[in-house]
């Protein structure tokens, strides 16, 4: 009887380990590591930013649209003016029914006012927030295109600015602060990301710069010939 116990016993033992033994084995191997080397590429965000075409044709969009509403609001204010001119010369009594229409209608001119400037505000922020956000889009979709290209493994944002002899002094303190003390001169792929996202807005002047490898490579050997020296 105690030889048939030991016997049960060990078959539900290997039946228990059984499935654990068969999912250690399924398995799949684990995939081998990228050995290659890293390298690293630095970008001037700022610097993009300025020299790129469309951000100044969308800042100029921009600033149309501010000069337009503040021609709307200088109107408004231009007619409060003259609603308040001309109750001051009617010499209305205060507190007569005129008076009161007149003194009505001016509160209903100011309340106009503020709520259009309040939602011109708005609607202007809300149009600056969506510009960055796009030419943002832009320069970091054409940094990884480019870093996959040129085989950077890491792309980090710099101030590419040294300081010099006509540096403010404030504006030293905070250069002395940047993260990169040291970088060679071909690590720093800013020229060649600004040079071929304007390339390819002059284009196609689409909202999404496409870039194939050969466009890249040819608008890095223009940056190779015409780089500003190193301030770094």
């Amino acid at each position: 009887m105690l030889k048939i116990v030991v016997a049960l016993l060990a078959a539900v033992a290997v039946n228990s380990s059984s499935p654990i033994f068969a999912q250690e084995s399924a398995k799949p191997a684990a995939t081998p590591k990228d050995a290659s080397p890293h390298r690293v590429g630095l970008v001037d965000m700022a610097e993009v930013f300025q020299g790129y075409k469309k951000f100044e044709d969308m800042r100029a969009e921009l600033q149309a649209e501010i000069e337009k509403s503040d021609a709307e609001a200088k109107l408004m204010v231009e007619r409060m003016q003259k609603m308040q001119q001309e109750m001051i010369e009617s010499k209305l009594a205060p507190g007569s029914a005129q008076y009161e229409l007149g003194e009505k209608g001016l509160l209903d001119a100011k309340g106009e006012f503020e709520a259009f400037r309040a939602a011109t505000q708005r609607k202007l922020a809300r149009r600056e927030s969506e510009m960055f956000k796009v030419i943002y889009s832009d320069t970091t979709s054409m940094v990884k295109k480019y870093a996959e290209f040129a085989k950077f493994t890491v792309v980090i944002r710099f101030d590419r600015k040294d300081i010099n002899d006509e540096t403010a002094p404030s504006e030293a303190v905070q250069r002395m602060n940047k993260q990169v003390v040291f970088h060679r001169a071909e690590d720093d792929i800013t020229d060649v990301v600004l040079q071929t996202l304007n390339k390819q807005y002059d284009t196609t002047g689409s909202a999404r710069p496409t870039v194939t490898p050969g466009a890249i490579k040819g608008a890095s050997a223009t940056s190779d010939e015409g780089r500003a020296p190193s301030r770094n």
